[in-house]
């Protein structure tokens, strides 16, 4: 069975299939190391032509088994960030909701349903979003989601 980090990696160069400059950038680790990452500073820009981070910050596997000590099915726990670029100066937190934040939100929807498509061996149980401002020394902005999925 592949593994969830390779999944989401595999979806996110899918996000960016026919595009010249790659606009979905996928990182995992913890993250006090996201904190060390440059992002690039576009939050000038309209939403579409900026670069978005899917970050991939922990997965537990809990494998659970069956009579003969096979794997039955892993329950995958993480968190992963879904974020764009912003202005610590930004007029006001409505704002940020209307001009990214939401359509992060949607996005983080999309994706989730990338993974878990119908063919393959992912099912969603828990997909908990929290926004999140200004985070990171470079001001991101987007979705903080816990996650359950269990994998066949």
């Amino acid at each position: 069975m592949k593994s969830l980090q390779e999944t989401f990696k595999e979806t996110v160069d899918g996000l960016n299939a026919g595009l010249l400059n790659p606009l979905f950038h996928y990182a995992y680790g913890k993250d006090h190391w996201q904190n060390l990452s440059d992002h690039e500073k576009n939050g000038q820009l309209p939403f579409e032509e900026r670069s978005k981070y899917i970050k991939l910050l922990y997965v537990d596997e809990d494998p659970q088994f069956n009579q003969f000590n096979g794997i039955e099915k892993v329950a995958y726990t993480g968190e992963c960030l879904f974020l764009a670029s912003s202005h610590l100066a930004d007029p006001s937190y409505e704002y940020k909701f209307e001009t990214h934040i939401k359509k992060l939100k949607e996005l983080c929807y999309d994706f989730r349903d990338r993974i878990t498509y119908c063919g393959s061996k992912l099912e969603t149980i828990k997909w908990t979003m929290v926004e999140v401002e200004n985070i990171y020394d470079n001001n991101l902005d987007g979705v903080k989601v816990k996650f359950t999925i269990h994998g066949r």
